[in-house]
């Protein structure tokens, strides 16, 4: 990797000091000049940054260099949702998704509709929680509770149209994200993430460069139609792996497995977004009502003296519930949920503005941010993930959502959801000693883009023992002297150790 001058400066002045003798050793690098030689050099090579520290207590600034530049926030909007739920909703919330049978039941015969009324709820059949990975085990187990054996009718849900403005996804969001499993859209019923897993295989000996390679066997994990996914092989590509994108208007997915030309694996898998989430649904409740012998005519057609009408007999059969908003909040954050965090916005959407769209979305966040005190120059929200590349942020913004919310009851709760510098979340592999267990921070990629907000322990400083912080990079070199991560983690082993001036 080349070095810039700036990066053989910044070296000598971080090495030379331990070459001198104790008595002619200047005293430790400042929070101020480290952060300053940091941010210098990321100038220097032509990108942009802003950044803050602002004293956790008192709001008080301590170090602030372009504070006021915007650029992209990417995923540290979560934040700014996050916190917006917690504020509107607070940390126990929990989404309802009521099931009710809407006909009649004679013996263990029920004719007519298995209605589910979409809440909103991002987690439900998710596997990150026990009391939502087994849905369709706990439907499937109320009707053999009630008796039934047999079903004739549809399965429907309502509500499940009422998408955040008429359409699948956010406001400038990139169209070739759509098929991943980071871009599944935030419809109103939403199930296992809106993910399935695509599976390819090949026949056994067949070789990776063949002219006319032999069928491929394609499933989806739960059971989907494969007949709009074309896979195309790469035989000669610089890295193995199976990618794919949507196609624009069709609803096609077209994905390319490559490989090396000195591997040919067997086998691919990965995860992609799933436009029709009541399909993922609907397959996952068959398989579990097959399991407990339940038989089903699954047909959109009565017999007319079994069709429900609004009138017909209505009974809940089974109430939803999601974990707590806290724990909800939690995996947003720490494992960056864009699902998650598009959701937990629309609802507090809902909630301050009585409706669910981008439009709405941005009024509501921009009364937010207003009754926090937060300039609108400082921060424009668009959506409530951060995928959308009409957002922009400040610094000086995202650093004062964080402060604000320290002073509200929902503090811990969001504190909480923040990745631990070398322990989970994104920072996981934060590889600093120094900053290990003394740093929470969301941090927010895009292309070229890097963003942090967090708080940091200063343990050796009784003045200032805790301080909010906020370093947005932006246009950054493919190849820079300092990657974003290293730029990171020096600029938080200051945070901690070093002096503020």
């Amino acid at each position: 990797m080349r070095r810039s001058p700036f990066a053989t400066l910044l070296l000598a002045a971080l090495v030379l000091p331990a070459c001198l003798p104790r008595s002619a050793r200047p005293s430790s690098p400042s929070l101020t000049s480290v952060a300053d030689a940091l941010l210098a050099g990321v100038e220097g090579e032509g990108a942009l940054s802003g950044a803050i520290v602002l004293d956790a207590a008192t709001g008080f600034p301590l170090y602030a260099r372009h504070e006021h530049v915007r650029l992209l926030p990417a995923s540290t909007m979560k934040v700014v949702s996050t916190s917006a739920a917690l504020s509107a909703l607070g940390p126990d919330f929990r989404f309802h998704t009521p099931v009710w049978l809407q006909g009649s039941v004679a013996g263990n015969l029920f004719l007519g509709e298995l209605v589910v009324e979409a809440s909103g709820d991002p987690s439900l059949g998710s596997w990150r929680f026990p009391e939502t990975a087994q849905a369709c085990e706990q439907l499937a187990d109320a009707l053999v509770a009630r008796g039934i054996r047999q079903w004739f009718g549809p399965l429907r849900i309502t509500h499940a149209d009422e998408g955040p403005y008429g359409g699948l996804y956010g406001p400038g969001w990139a169209w070739d994200d759509a098929a991943y499993a980071f871009g599944a859209a935030p419809t109103r019923f939403a199930f296992r993430e809106n993910v399935a897993e695509l599976s390819v295989k090949r026949a056994e000996g067949q070789d990776c460069a063949a002219p006319v390679p032999q069928p491929l066997e394609v499933r989806y994990s739960p059971p989907l139609d494969t007949s709009t996914t074309a896979i195309f092989l790469d035989p000669a590509a610089s890295r193995a792996g199976l990618g794919c994108t949507r196609e624009r208007g069709t609803g096609r997915t077209r994905c390319v497995w490559r490989s090396t030309p000195g591997q040919c694996p067997p086998r691919a898998s990965t995860r992609v977004s799933v436009e029709a989430p009541e399909a993922l649904f609907t397959a996952c409740l068959e398989d579990a009502l097959t399991a407990r012998g339940v038989w089903r005519v699954a047909t959109p057609f009565l017999p007319p003296t079994a069709t429900p009408t609004p009138s017909s007999p209505r009974e809940l059969l089974l109430d939803f519930v999601s974990p707590p908003l806290s724990e909800l909040v939690k995996v947003t954050n720490k494992e960056s949920l864009n699902l998650y965090a598009e959701r937990l916005g629309l609802r507090f959407t809902l909630e301050r503005m009585g409706t669910e769209s981008y439009t709405a979305l941005r009024e509501a966040f921009t009364q937010e941010l207003h009754r926090r005190g937060i300039a609108p120059r400082l921060l424009r929200p668009v959506d409530g993930s951060g995928l959308s590349r009409y957002n922009v942020a400040s610094a000086r913004g995202l650093a004062e959502v964080l402060a604000t919310s320290l002073r509200e009851p929902y503090a811990n709760a969001l504190l909480e959801s923040l990745p631990v510098a070398g322990v989970d979340g994104t920072l996981a592999g934060s590889a600093g000693a120094t900053i290990k267990g003394l740093v929470r921070a969301k941090t927010g990629t895009l292309s070229g883009q890097k963003a942090y907000v967090g708080i940091a322990e200063r343990p050796h400083d009784t003045e200032h023992p805790r301080v909010v912080f906020a370093l947005m990079l932006g246009n950054m070199d493919e190849q820079p002297a300092l990657t974003t991560a290293q730029i990171f983690e020096r600029f938080a082993e200051a945070l901690v150790a070093a002096p503020l001036k």
